[in-house]
């Protein structure tokens, strides 16, 4: 399908600038021919109409870049509302706390949806954002997936020890969040490294020397 899009947009840029080629040569032919006032008559249309041309190509390009700068903005907004879900003291080891029955927050993904589906991200050097954002969507559909399951258990269970176990898992060191607040952060700083200096972005408190593709592990049963 993309390489039938593919053929038939050259298709109608070839047809285009043949016509416009055809266009310049009769009006030089008349330019040369025709003596008087009337020998610029082939001229003045030839500029309108590579004005019009012109202009065509230059509103798609402003419209395309507009959605992408849209597109990114709305995601550099979700990630900063992603690692604010992260910093909640739900996810957070405090001293003292008794743990309970609870509905965690989900990490939003609307648009990193968006993102991937828009078409807004086409342009060259877009792959490596591509692939980090598939991934980091396939991270937070787990991570929310893994909290309705573990809501569901523990509001069912009859047993307390089960609500310790899992707050003990969640919240061990080099854990599942710790590995999820990394590869976020290692998103962050990508994004903003190929955006500025369009938006400010929040410096990442976690390593950036530190693998950006190693996966996130799955909480344990």
């Amino acid at each position: 399908m993309a390489r039938v899009s593919h053929v038939r947009s050259s298709l109608i840029a070839g047809v285009t600038f043949a016509s416009v080629a055809c266009s310049a040569v009769v009006s030089l032919v008349w330019f040369v021919s025709v003596s008087g006032v009337g020998r610029f008559e082939p001229t003045v249309q030839a500029l309108g109409l590579l004005a019009g041309i012109t202009g065509v190509l230059a509103e798609r390009r402003a419209s395309a870049r507009e959605r992408r700068q849209l597109v990114l903005t709305s995601l550099n907004t979700e990630l900063l509302s992603c690692a604010s879900v992260l910093a909640d003291p739900q996810f957070i080891t405090t001293t003292g706390e008794q743990p309970r029955r609870r509905v965690y927050k989900r990490l939003p993904i609307s648009a990193t949806d968006s993102a991937l589906t828009s078409g807004a991200l086409a342009e060259r050097g877009d792959e490596e954002l591509l692939r980090r954002l598939h991934q980091w969507r396939d991270a937070v559909n787990g991570f929310n997936r893994r909290l309705d399951l573990t809501e569901l258990r523990i509001f069912l269970a009859a047993n307390q020890n089960e609500v310790h176990q899992f707050d003990k898992v969640l919240h061990e060191n080099d854990g599942y969040l710790d590995r999820l607040r990394l590869q976020l952060a290692n998103l962050q700083q990508y994004l903003a490294t190929t955006t500025e200096p369009h938006f400010p972005h929040r410096t990442p408190t976690r390593n950036p020397n530190s693998n950006p593709d190693q996966p996130a592990a799955p909480i344990p049963r």
